[in-house]
């Protein structure tokens, strides 16, 4: 995690980054911390071209609407599409340069697992990446400090980090004295005061892929390792951004949804004066990144010839660690880690992993329900958001949710009950069920024909009942689509199963019929423009010549007979502690 700091009138504003929930969570000082701003018909498109290191905004805008709990925004950059929401990666190789491994250099690497999450999870806001190139220079060499970095490339690295995440609250200021090091770790987030600029991910290399132990020697035993751990955090920063974008989406306006209480009382956010979490308990803000972040690495490895990961002994690296730690004292609870604490990353992977036994749905509810359900449950009940979306998305049994406080005693007599190796058994999942378990975001994630034809390969199954081939789309077994209503869809085929569309699961193979509205066929290409009514919000893809190889396509934002608009999104800041 890595602290950042804005001097404006010599007054300290900390911003955790590594779990870039709330925006920040201290900011005291003379300036007018506020959520009101000048509306954007007032406002003067900053950044009309969605450039890279570019505000929107200077100024907070006015709310478009509000609540007794949030003001609700429409952010300039919210009519972009899907496919045009911005990822900028900004790399700084002045100091140093970005290395590679075995070949290949680890810019591509970032590229390409960047682009797979987002073709995974989604994408609601625009994402700045910063890469740093310099090295840890000073023992114990666990950050990258001022000396470490040529004065010209901080200073342009710190100018353009605060240009798109100052608090707008004090803009000017901020941009002009913000100083970013030492840097501490990656982070990754998306903060309320800054929410009209964007989220942002950093990546040191110094602390990630080129990380030194305390003697100044390489941290991994081997490359496998080192591109093992640093595919997680990588995924893991943007699974932050993920996360905390959600938990602002507000589904039916269509806009982010920011809580007023966090602008006029920050301390809300501070988690040395707070008495429950502001939105996630810290376990699952970086347990969550943690688990979302072992299962995104593992599903983009499995698309690389020659490179594996193990999940499933990432998790079991995590399993013993928070074992031993309730092992150590019988007091001790999941609770603990309710606002900070690094064996919470720990822990809060495993409750979510322990969540994934009891019930196949958790697995969705760990990785998107969750987030997603936060804006509605805070709405319902302020400041109790964190646990209220708990209860409406984790299941307890076939019928019933938990609440938090019973899956938190459940949780913690559960991994006192036996030994390691029983317990670590009864909830572990094999690298296949991690690499193909379904994801089913809650917004777009998949590119339309404009940018990309979809490849769809057919391959024996490898998860699941039943026997024969299966349709695979970026490595994962029968992937569930997300896409937009109105928007053309390429997809490519083997020959030998032709790839059809109905608005029945298998279709013809299970007495549906095929979906031809807005298709066309070509030579092993096929290409559908999504229906645009409420009428048909789930399309099925299957081989019509053999049962049981398709999967599911969600429409979303249909305009017609529907209510509609564009994406939105919200969320950083966040946190306390240490690690990433």
């Amino acid at each position: 995690m890595n602290n950042k700091f804005w001097l404006v009138f010599f007054i300290t504003f900390i911003m955790t980054a590594c779990g870039g929930g709330g925006g920040g969570s201290s900011y005291s000082g003379s300036s007018n911390n506020s959520s009101s701003g000048s509306s954007n018909s007032t406002l003067t498109n900053l950044n009309s071209a969605n450039a890279c290191k570019k505000a929107w905004y200077t100024t907070m805008p006015t709310a478009s609407s509000s609540n007794t709990v949030f003001n609700n925004y429409s952010f300039f950059w919210q009519a972009t599409s899907f496919e045009n929401m911005p990822v900028c990666e900004n790399y700084y190789e002045l100091t140093g340069p970005i290395l590679s491994v075995g070949g290949v250099s680890w810019k591509t690497y970032i590229n390409e697992l960047v682009e797979y999450s987002k073709n995974t999870l989604g994408q609601i806001v625009p994402v700045n990446i910063f890469i740093l190139g310099a090295a840890a220079t000073s023992s114990p060499y666990d950050k990258i400090i001022s000396s470490d970095v040529l004065t010209v490339e901080r200073t342009s690295y710190n100018t353009d980090f605060a240009t798109v995440q100052a608090p707008l609250s004090d803009y000017s200021n901020a941009v002009t004295n913000y100083d970013g090091f030492p840097l501490e770790s990656a982070g990754g987030g998306y903060s309320h005061e800054a929410a009209p600029n964007g989220a942002d991910i950093q990546l040191p290399q110094g602390l990630v892929w080129n990380k030194k132990n305390s003697s100044g020697n390489s941290d991994f035993a081997s490359d496998a390792e080192r591109i093992q751990q640093s595919f997680k955090v990588i995924a893991h920063e943007y699974f932050h951004v993920y996360q905390n974008s959600l938990k602002f989406y507000n589904e039916a306006s269509k806009t982010i949804s920011l809580p007023k209480a966090w602008f006029s009382n920050p301390s809300l956010l501070d988690p040395s004066s707070a008495s429950t979490p502001a939105y996630f308990p810290w376990y699952i803000e970086e347990g969550g990144a943690e688990f979302g972040g072992i299962v995104l690495s593992a599903k983009y490895a499995n698309t690389k010839t020659g490179i594996t990961t193990n999940p499933v002994q990432q998790f079991e690296d995590h399993f013993g660690q928070a074992f031993d730690y309730f092992a150590g004292d019988a007091g001790r609870s999941l609770a603990d880690f309710n606002l900070t604490g690094n064996i919470g990353y720990s822990a809060g992977a495993s409750a979510l992993l322990y969540l994934w036994s009891v019930d196949e749905r958790n697995f969705n509810a760990a990785m998107s329900k969750y987030y997603t359900s936060w804006q509605e449950a805070e709405l319902a009940r302020s400041g109790n958001g964190w646990q209220d979306a708990f209860e409406d998305v984790f299941w307890k049994n076939g019928t019933e949710y938990y609440t938090l406080s019973e899956f938190v005693t459940e949780f913690n007599t559960w991994i006192r009950s036996d030994t390691k190796s029983n317990l670590w058994n009864s909830i572990a999942k094999t690298s296949n069920e991690i690499i193909h378990a379904d994801i089913i975001p809650t917004t777009v994630n998949t590119p339309n024909s404009t940018s990309k034809t979809i490849d769809v390969q057919a391959a024996a199954k490898v998860v699941g009942a039943g026997t024969g081939n299966r349709y695979f789309i970026d490595g994962v077994q029968q992937k569930t689509l997300v896409v937009k209503a109105g928007q053309t869809y390429k997809f490519s085929y083997p020959s030998a199963h032709p790839f059809k569309f109905s608005t029945t699961s298998n279709g013809t193979h299970a007495g549906g019929n095929e979906y031809t509205s807005g298709v066309t066929v070509g030579t092993n290409e096929i290409t559908i423009t999504m229906p645009n009514s409420s009428s048909v919000t789930t399309l099925y893809y299957y081989c019509s010549a053999h049962s049981g190889m398709g999967g599911t396509i969600l429409i979303k934002d249909q305009t017609a007979s529907s209510g509609g608009g564009g994406l939105g999104g919200g969320g950083l800041g966040g946190g306390g502690g240490s690690g990433y």
